[in-house]
């Protein structure tokens, strides 16, 4: 599929981790352990980090968990 800019919504690191409820410190260690959003550059290795919105949502998919009790939660 071929994807027209106006189609690909970009955000900075400051709104992707908005947008995904983690504070930006979060994102960046999570990008540099290799387990956050796919991104991309600008420019060089130190280019401004871009997520796509397509990709934050499919990278929260794969985090979705099945409804189970919280730990240390009580039953009342």
């Amino acid at each position: 599929m071929h994807v027209t800019m106006p189609q690909l919504e970009l955000f900075t690191r400051v709104e992707a981790a908005r947008r995904c409820r983690l504070a930006p410190g979060t994102l960046k260690r999570l990008a540099a352990e290799g387990r956050g959003p796919r991104y991309s550059r600008t420019g060089d290795k130190r280019g401004r980090c871009l997520y796509a919105a397509s990709d934050l949502i499919a990278w929260l998919e794969e985090r979705k968990q099945s409804p189970r009790a919280c730990r240390g939660a009580t039953t009342g």
